[in-house]
Parts: C-alpha cells; structure tokens; sequence
C-alpha cells in the first residue's frame, strides 16, 4: 500500500468518526489530507469503498494487536479481559471505535464487527462452565449486553466522561469464581 494511500485512509478515519460518514466529503478529506479529490478515487474509486477500505482494515489492525488476547487459559482472567475489552480497543483506536459506533445501520460494518467478535461467546460459555456457574449461557448472553453497553459508553464519552471505569471495576467485582 502506497503512503499516500495509507494517509489518506487514516484522515478519512478521523474525519468519518468526528462528523459522520454522511457528513464528510471527499473534498473535505481530499483538503485534510493535502491532496486532490481525484487522487482519492484513484485508490478508492468512491467514497463507500473508502469506508470498506477504512473499515477492514480497522479489524485488520485491531486483530494484529490483540492478537493472542483470546488464548488466556485462566476462566476469571478470560472474563475480566473481555470485561476489559471496550476500554482497551477504543483507547487503542479512538476514531475508529466512533466512527463503529456511528456505522451501527451500516450492514457491511455490523459484519466485520460480528466476525471480530465471532468466538467470544463460545470461550466465555466455556469460562463461565469451568467456574462453575449455574447457567453459562446466560451468563454469557448478559456480559455480552454488558459489554456492548461499556463500548458504547467507552466510544462516545467526552474527554472528562470517567464513568466507565468505575463500572468496569463494579462488573469485574460481580464475576468471580463460584
């Protein structure tokens, strides 16, 4: 990938998180970036294809860097870091995150999000079962709701907004070994 490429993928990635796909224009980016319009249709071809661009290769980057995290052997310490999650992908990509966030109708995003996110409930079926509580399923179901919720909450707080931690700490204190 060319570096002019890569720049402009990543200036479309804070601009698509700050204002919203639909309210960024290639002009804009063409301008942020310092480069012409045209020259952003010539590795992207259009605006979408720029999002998908930005969006896979989000995953992309994100897989790489946590790559390993779904190995921990230990059921609690596999818990507390999917619990850890939200807050250590959107400190991590910040801009990206938003703009997830943003893209919830977008039907290609939800699929990459779901394919990122493919084998969590079966390892934490399987956390929860070694721990011993009673309905795995459930449990599994919840924390996943739990989990979004902080992601939500992670990827659209202000700058002085530190409510999440203080819930992060309180969930991780309600999962313990039986």
């Amino acid at each position: 990938m060319t570096n002019r490429k890569q720049h402009i993928a990543e200036v479309a990635l804070q601009l698509f998180g700050e204002k919203g796909f639909e309210n960024t224009s290639t002009q804009l980016i063409a301008k942020a970036a310092g480069v012409s319009e045209a020259l952003i249709f010539k590795h992207f071809g259009s605006k979408d294809q720029l999002l998908e661009f930005v969006i896979r290769n989000g995953y992309k980057r994100i897989i790489e860097d946590n790559r390993g995290g779904l190995a921990e052997q230990d059921p609690l310490a596999f818990i507390h870091s999917v619990i850890e999650l939200p807050f250590k992908l959107v400190q991590a990509e910040p801009h990206f995150w938003k703009l997830q966030y943003r893209l919830a109708d977008s039907e290609m995003a939800r699929q990459q999000h779901e394919r990122f996110m493919k084998p969590v409930p079966g390892l934490l079926r399987q956390a929860f079962q070694k721990l011993g509580y009673a309905d795995p399923d459930k449990e599994t179901e919840l924390l996943l709701l739990l989990v979004e919720a902080l992601w939500k909450q992670e990827a659209t707080k202000t700058e002085d907004d530190d409510q999440g931690r203080g819930m992060l700490d309180f969930i991780k204190q309600k999962y313990q070994a039986q």
